[in-house]
């Protein structure tokens, strides 16, 4: 807890939970509880804030099913739950992600009841659907690629559904667009690039319309940014490379622009560090080594930096994973080997240790089965024979496994026929 302030105020409000409980005055204890929580979140004791909301939830819920239309109840609720669902988003950026999934799960069941009391209420739609889409987010980040898509879908249906009644909502646009731009990731991150593309395009047909109805809008900017962005990974995995350039061109403008006007901002300096790897990718294949090492530099810059002030940070240990396994890529191509065997096992070394913590991340498991065979061409090129058969073998283990439990994604066996073919090779 940090802040004089904050613990002063908690103390008073300590004082009011015990004078509320020894008056039976529930509602006032309701609502000391759900400032408790808030003060508590915004202190950084995300854990207890966490229990405090779950415990003023259960208890609001037990109170409306004895007085459904009690509107300080229903409010009551409605706050517990915006809290609930704003400690979700916190943990997923913090990369504890079971403590996240606890808080979109909680927030659904209750949206669940909710529905079924009053089916047509569009806030409760839109509630429902806003988690649905944060929780398929968080399930990607977990390796959890089917049920991800299945919870995108349905926020897609929930949204498109809202928007058919008020076509000109901006909320509801947005929203569409947002998860249509979800799911075109996930499409991508299975193989299916042609429906990834026309759902991409969709979105940033959408995203683009907005923005012109507010040029200002620096939420609008910056999904603009992000459907370019991912739209330019997609058309470099359709080797459309002089298109994913330009996309990625256009998303670092606008994502660093953003940035110059709030240096400080960690969203926007990951944005930019994310668009300057996808860019070192491009310009590696382009055969602009150079330019590409400069981007790689930059951008792992930024992420180590990220990792320094939160180690356990599984998000920051990928980022930082992923891009040491493209750096070794290009320094292997220029012909620096060494450095390049370095980053792999640097990289190896992250990607091993996230998947210890998460066996079932179909993420982990492939950047393992990737960054091993990358390091097998390597010994392979220097005449180590031997230790490329070890690391070619280690990454048939790990693929074969994963096209099994996932027979539809393409990207799995696209890298499982890339091993296959490098140990026939030896």
């Amino acid at each position: 807890m940090q802040g004089g302030k904050n613990k002063e105020a908690l103390k008073e409000l300590e004082k009011a939970e015990e004078a509320s409980l020894k008056a039976k005055a529930y509602d006032l204890l309701l609502s000391v509880q759900t400032i408790k929580g808030h003060l508590m979140q915004i202190s950084g004791a995300y854990e207890e804030a966490l229990k405090i909301h779950t415990l003023s939830l259960k208890a609001t819920e037990d109170l409306l099913s004895k007085d459904p239309y009690n509107e300080f109840y229903q409010s009551n609720l409605k706050m517990n739950l915006k809290e609930t669902f704003t400690l979700g988003n916190i943990f997923s950026n913090k990369g504890r992600f079971l403590q996240a999934k606890s808080c979109y799960e909680l927030n659904l069941s209750i949206f669940q009841k909710l529905l079924k009391t009053d089916p047509e209420n569009l806030a409760y739609q839109s509630y429902f659907g806003a988690t649905l889409n944060n929780l398929g987010a968080l399930l990607k980040n977990m390796g959890r690629i089917e049920e991800s898509k299945g919870r995108h879908e349905k926020a897609l249906l929930i949204y498109e559904k809202l928007l058919r009644t008020d076509p000109e909502n901006i909320e509801f646009r947005s929203n569409v667009a947002m998860t249509l731009n979800n799911l075109s990731v996930l499409l991508n991150n299975m193989g299916h690039l042609e429906e990834a593309k026309q759902k991409y395009e969709e979105a940033l047909k959408m995203r683009e319309n907005l923005l012109k109805t507010d040029p200002e809008n620096i939420e609008f900017r910056s999904n603009v940014a992000m459907t370019l962005n991912n739209l330019g990974n997609l058309l470099s995995d359709m080797r459309c490379i002089e298109d994913a350039k330009q996309r990625h061109e256009k998303a670092l403008e606008i994502r660093e622009k953003l940035l110059k006007n709030d240096p400080q901002n960690v969203e926007y300096q990951s944005d930019v560090a994310m668009t300057l790897n996808n860019l070192g990718i491009l310009l590696s294949e382009m055969g602009y080594f150079e330019e590409s090492k400069q981007r790689y530099e930059k951008a792992l810059e930024t992420f180590e930096k990220f990792l320094k002030t939160d180690p356990e940070n599984v998000v920051f240990q990928s980022d930082v994973g992923t891009t040491l396994n493209n750096f070794g890529f290009l320094l292997k191509n220029m012909g620096f080997i060494e450095d390049a065997k370095k980053r792999y096992e640097k990289s190896l070394d992250i990607s091993q240790k996230l998947l210890k913590t998460d066996p079932e991340n179909v993420i982990y498991q492939l950047d393992v089965g990737t960054t091993l065979n990358n390091l097998g061409t390597i010994f392979f090129e220097n005449g180590q024979k031997e230790a490329a058969k070890e690391n070619f073998k280690k990454a048939l283990e790990t693929l074969e496994s994963l096209s099994k439990k996932h027979p539809e994604n393409k990207k799995f066996k696209e890298e499982l026929s890339f091993t296959q073919e490098n140990l026939e090779m030896l």
